[in-house]
């Protein structure tokens, strides 16, 4: 016999207490970042909103305090178009925090025109992609820390807030080489610049879990569904107009139901029993990911990304660069790491497609290289 019973939907009331947790969440005084960040103050957690605007994000907390004058929040200032702010960002950060329970990576662009950042990479590489991912690995060690001081190895978790654009309008694969798609032309070209930003974001989920879940740390990917944002402001081609005509007449999520994914993933058993994996609307998992997460080629480039990332990113900042992961593991298999020190995560890494690119972003913002 069928069986038809469906599992209920993840709503607001499953979240658990989050009292005692830590968390940042990048871009979260609006849209579905300002209802992630929302929920999780209300369940407890002290949240940093990281973004450039304090104003913006006072605003935004002032807000949220109006029906709940005690809840948590902190400005945390960020500029994902600078590499150089990562630094500031992280010892900010470190310096007010020795641990961190959940990072969701949730700011971003979208289909935006051809621009170059200060550090040389494609507007929508570095912000949805490249700066996150330097952020992810900045703050690996709190991260680290705090699954070993809680004693759970489900606690810890990133979420990469991605796409279904990923596979509509990215490449068969990602290229490191050319990160930037300078041969990317037409119409089109912003659109395939997006969606190979957001494929990146979902390998590294995958990349960061199978590197990191020993130590207790996992990672997630998501698509949040279709949110009326300012995200679509930038199309000015066939494709966006479509977009926004799509947006007024077909079904479109609110900000609260988008930011449902990211909630799922961040704090329920359930995403844990498949970390590293790509969820869309709500709870579920999608398999046309698996084209990506279950190539070990792609992963394996995903994982070399991660720890040249790791290492290049300690340079840029201008940090130690000899904290080894296998340091977060003592003798009890236990033993948090010296956060005393505010060591970045690195590695020895083999060479990567694309490593002169980010040794020469190193190097402009002075790094050893």
């Amino acid at each position: 016999m069928m069986n038809c019973h469906k599992e209920p939907e993840f709503q607001v009331r499953d979240i658990p207490s989050l009292r005692g947790y830590i968390a940042i969440v990048t871009g979260g005084n609006s849209g579905i970042g300002y209802e992630t960040t929302l929920q999780l103050a209300l369940k407890g957690a002290r949240v940093y909103v990281a973004s450039r605007s304090s104003e913006r994000v006072n605003k935004a907390i002032s807000k949220m305090r109006q029906n709940s004058p005690d809840l948590d929040l902190h400005f945390l200032k960020l500029d994902l178009q600078d590499l150089q702010s990562i630094k500031n960002t992280a010892a900010d950060f470190m310096s007010r925090e020795n641990r961190l329970d959940l990072l969701i990576n949730n700011a971003g662009i979208m289909a935006s025109p051809w621009q170059l950042t200060k550090d040389g990479f494609e507007v929508q590489w570095q912000t949805c992609f490249l700066s996150h991912h330097a952020l992810t690995m900045s703050l690996m060690p709190l991260l680290v820390a705090a699954a070993q001081t809680s004693g759970r190895m489900d606690r810890v978790r990133v979420v990469n807030v991605a796409s279904d654009m990923a596979f509509r309008m990215g490449p068969e694969a990602i290229n490191y080489q050319d990160p930037n798609l300078t041969d990317a032309t037409g119409q089109l070209a912003p659109w395939r610049r997006y969606g190979h930003c957001k494929q990146a974001s979902i390998i590294a989920a995958k990349a960061i879990t199978e590197r990191y879940q020993p130590l207790g740390v996992t990672a997630y990917s998501l698509h949040p569904g279709l949110i009326k944002s300012g995200l679509q402001s930038h199309s000015n081609n066939i494709f966006g107009a479509m977009t926004r005509v799509a947006m007024k007449v077909g079904p479109t999520s609110t900000p609260l139901e988008g930011s449902m994914n990211s909630l799922f993933c961040a704090t329920t058993s359930q995403a844990y029993e498949h970390a590293g994996r790509y969820y869309v609307p709500v709870q579920k998992l999608d398999d046309k990911a698996n084209k990506w997460l279950d190539d070990p080629q792609a992963v394996d480039a995903g994982i070399d990304a991660t720890q040249t990332s790791a290492s290049v990113t300690s340079k840029t900042l201008g940090t130690h660069n000899d904290w080894q992961p296998s340091q977060a593991i003592g003798d009890d298999e236990r033993t948090p790491p010296d956060i005393g020190q505010r060591q970045m995560i690195t590695s020895r890494p083999r060479p990567w497609p694309g490593h002169e690119k980010v040794r020469n972003a190193a190097r402009c913002l002075g790094g050893s290289g």
